[in-house]
């Protein structure tokens, strides 16, 4: 009996889309081994669509491999830190140029609805709410861009980019001060003033990323799988 786990086509984008899920989320953390028997016990698919996800996460840098120990999560390093950073402030400041001069009405009234809702918890530290408004500037941004390959590489980072916030225990303080820092990137943008929106982008993205180095270089010094395995 076929179930639709069990395709090879849906079985291994299911399967990595969940897998890459808890590990974004920390509920694989990172150092942990995940076998696949291991895997299958848990998840509902079978050995091969997670072989083949575990593969697929391996080639995009999720999973470390060791031939003696498995497949580990991989531990946040201070070269991941510095090569998303670099990118990100390359393709996002251009990305915040491009917004402040052609975002629509619409889409700059959307994220003034965001700020409003979600502002007074983000502002007191929550991290989810944070989150949640951070990643509506940043896509409002992607699309105000109009160009499918900077947006397609920008959304590839955006589950890179939460899993070093949590990886990194982000702290109510650094909240605060990031969403500060996103109010004043949104500032720019209603103020049509595109060199102020990439100078606050910069600043926006290099602090976070100052701050994961900060917090005893991250995870990746608290949680490594076997030696060799952290890169």
């Amino acid at each position: 009996m076929t179930v639709p786990w069990e395709s090879p086509e849906t079985g291994a984008a299911g399967a990595y889309r969940e897998i890459k899920r808890r590990i974004v989320n920390l509920e694989y953390q990172p150092g942990e081994k995940l076998s696949e028997a291991r895997l299958v016990a848990e998840l509902p698919f079978g050995r091969s669509p997670i072989r083949s996800a575990l593969g697929q996460l391996r080639s995009e840098g999720w999973i470390d491999v060791s031939p003696q120990s498995g497949s580990f999560v991989k531990a946040l390093t201070d070269r991941d830190i510095r090569d998303i950073t670099a990118l990100r402030v390359m393709l996002e400041m251009h990305c915040a140029r491009v917004g402040a001069v052609g975002m629509s009405e619409g889409e700059l009234a959307k994220l003034r609805a965001a700020f409003g809702a979600l502002g007074p918890s983000a502002a007191q530290g929550d991290v989810e709410a944070f989150i949640d408004v951070d990643t509506r500037l940043h896509m409002a941004l992607y699309r105000s861009t109009d160009n499918r390959m900077i947006a397609g590489i920008l959304l590839d980072l955006r589950d890179k980019v939460q899993w070093i916030r949590r990886a990194c225990a982000v702290s109510s303080e650094r909240v605060q001060e990031g969403f500060s820092e996103l109010e004043q990137i949104f500032r720019a943008l209603l103020a049509r003033n595109p060199d102020a929106a990439a100078a606050r982008m910069r600043t926006h993205i290099e602090s976070s990323a100052a701050f994961c180095r900060m917090v005893d270089h991250a995870v990746g010094r608290r949680a490594k799988g076997p030696a060799g395995v952290s890169g």
